[in-house]
């Protein structure tokens, strides 16, 4: 972020105790109310951090009746405490934003060395890299807030805490590679007693105990580690370091000291489907989400596209499209991940295991001692997304939850999630509701799979078999596979089979891909009770319907039924055209006719 004149001389650190200074002038920021908004802004810095979230950061789950004010009025102060305060702190709803360089807060300065010493170390520029770790580990005064700040700064300032921790192995790591030992003991042993289970740290103690020439203590480490970790955790010391131990007891001269050098022409993950090459349309949309990317270059975060829409429509397809036009944008590689969330007969991946999936793919195994532990992939995967920019698809997303630790740090960077269901609660994204295609898309589309001859030939027929199949991406991909596997068929017997409303869905399969299980995984995904509410809804006789018509047909309270309502809409299992009426695709409504109904107990439940 771009120095804001008016705030030249101001600077913060929240690396330890808060303190504020303008110049050689330490600021008086107030009380305990201002000092956590302040620092919750700091951590956050660039991005808008919601006014609820200040309150749970100020209060955590016991606010007052008059949070909100307070946090106007503790807003209100800083920017009179602060010298250009006032544009420092902007409003931006749903909350506030802090505008401030990164030399000007002392986090910042921290992940500015940090990434600067990874750039050197690639480049087997090992000494610099290891002035940059210690300057940034110098910034350090003590805990973020001094761990005074609440489980919300505590939660937000872990990941803060886990990169330091790495910094610190990092740099004890290059010291040993170029030859210092005796002189590491004594530090190493510091930070292992406020780290004792760190077993990263232990093995860089006993080496350095080891190429002193003090064997039998780098031996009686490792004994005092196995005992604490069997006490606290009932388990033993990883492989690694049991290998280290027999290593050392045989003396091995594989122990002694070599400089490593990253290469700086390491391979960059390249891992995105291949482009379709019969992708045809959304040329409206693909200009959309690359103006949303172009538009924000001066971005403090990544950019962040969400797409959602109903199971089948394209989204991720027009994911890897936009990101194979933008891939020479992003030096630092191009990563995708499936997530599963939303895959017929798979469970949905949990965001450790999409998390070591991710670090692999970087080159840091699971069997890497930290990448091993499942509270320090987050940091892990932070740190190394950090300092080059990247683009990441997050395809088939279940929740907001199940990807937010995932989303990149770096700014300039280019995450693209897909879900079904809408991710409003995710901030700062560019949102895209993909619709089905227009008939001529659609109609585009059949003659990029069948021929362009083919399709022309039965206009009439070809216009029909769109409507037939809803114009919906998928179920057109299907039918022109089956016409494609049956190349004397004529599209309008196709046709003839999918008019038969109780045989739509079973005509839609092709091999191992339906357009049913593939709607039917959306269904499964939301609450017995409002399963229940599908089903009924679908045999409603209109083509749409309000809230009252709702109510009446489910026989309950207009506010429940619009609860039911607007889940499936949020799903894409309903359909809103218009403000108050609702839908269903005729596919989605064929669906629902051929689901049994639930067993009493499991509604209820």
């Amino acid at each position: 972020m771009q120095s804001n004149p008016q705030l030249k001389d101001v600077r913060f650190r929240i690396l330890g105790p808060l303190e504020g200074w303008d110049g050689d002038r330490r600021l008086r920021l107030g009380g305990f109310v201002n000092e956590r908004v302040l620092v919750m802004l700091l951590l956050e810095a660039g991005q808008v951090v919601p006014a609820s979230r200040l309150i749970w950061a100020v209060w955590d789950q016991r606010p007052p009746a008059t949070a909100l004010q307070q946090i106007r009025k503790a807003v209100a102060d800083l920017r009179q405490r602060v010298p250009g305060g006032r544009h420092m702190i902007a409003t931006e709803p749903p909350g506030y934003r802090a505008m401030v360089a990164d030399g000007q807060v002392d986090l910042k300065l921290f992940d500015t060395r940090v990434r600067t010493a990874r750039r050197a170390h690639e480049e087997g520029r090992v000494d610099e890299a290891v002035t940059h770790l210690r300057a940034g580990l110098d910034l350090w005064r003590g805990p973020i807030l001094a761990g005074t700040g609440g489980p919300v700064i505590e939660a937000a300032a872990a990941g803060w805490e886990e990169r330091r921790i790495a910094a610190t192995e990092r740099s004890f790591d290059l010291r040993l590679a170029r030859g210092e030992a005796g002189e590491l003991v004594s530090e190493l042993r510091e930070v292992i007693s406020t780290n004792p289970l760190r077993e990263n740290l232990r093995g860089q103690l006993m080496l350095a105990l080891h190429r002193s020439g003090r064997r039998g203590e780098a031996v009686e480490e490792y004994a005092r580690l196995r005992t604490l970790l069997s006490e606290e955790l009932g388990i033993e010391p990883s492989p690694r370091l049991s290998e280290l131990h027999t290593a050392i007891l045989r003396g091995s001269l594989a122990l002694e000291a070599r400089v490593p050098v990253a290469s700086a022409e390491r391979a960059l993950p390249r891992t995105l489907p291949h482009d379709l090459a019969d992708f045809t349309g959304r040329q409206k949309e693909i200009e959309q989400l690359i103006a949303a990317v172009s538009a924000d270059t001066g971005r403090a975060g990544p950019h962040v596209l969400v797409i959602d829409g109903m199971g089948g429509s394209g989204k991720t397809a027009l994911a890897v499209r936009v990101a194979h036009l933008l891939a020479d944008e992003y030096p630092g590689g191009q990563l995708y991940l499936d997530l599963r969330g939303f895959t017929p007969g798979a469970e949905s991946l949990s965001t450790q295991e999409a998390l070591g999936t991710l670090l692999e793919v970087l080159g840091i195994p699971q069997e890497n001692s930290v990448a091993h532990e499942p509270h320090a992939r987050i940091p892990l995967w932070r740190d190394a997304t950090a300092d080059r920019p990247f683009i990441l698809i997050l395809d088939n997303v279940a929740d907001a939850a199940q990807i937010r630790p995932l989303l990149l740090s770096c700014a300039g960077s280019l995450v693209i999630i897909t879900s079904r269901t809408r991710l409003a609660e995710l901030d700062g994204t560019t949102g895209l509701t993909l619709d089905l295609l227009g008939d001529e898309e659609a109609i585009g589309l059949l003659g990029r799979i069948l021929g362009t001859e083919r399709v022309t030939a039965e206009p009439r027929a070809a216009l029909e078999l769109v409507g037939l199949c809803g114009n919906l991406p998928l179920a057109l991909r299907i039918a022109g596979a089956r016409l494609r596997k049956r190349p004397h068929w004529p599209l309008s017997h196709l046709a003839d089979r999918l008019r038969d409303g109780t045989r739509t869905l079973a005509e839609l399969q092709c091999g191992d891909v339906s357009v049913a299980s593939v709607l039917r995984t959306s269904y499964e995904a939301i609450p017995p009770e409002h399963q229940s509410g599908f089903r009924t809804l679908s045999h409603h006789p209109g083509d749409d319907l309000d809230i009252t018509a709702a109510a009446a047909f489910l026989g309950t309270e207009p506010h429940r039924a619009e609860e039911t309502m607007e889940l499936l809409l949020d799903v894409h299992l309903l359909q809103q055209h218009t403000f108050g009426r609702y839908s269903f695709h005729h596919l989605i409504r064929s669906l629902a006719h051929t689901l049994p109904a639930l067993h009493p107990s499991l509604i209820s439940s």
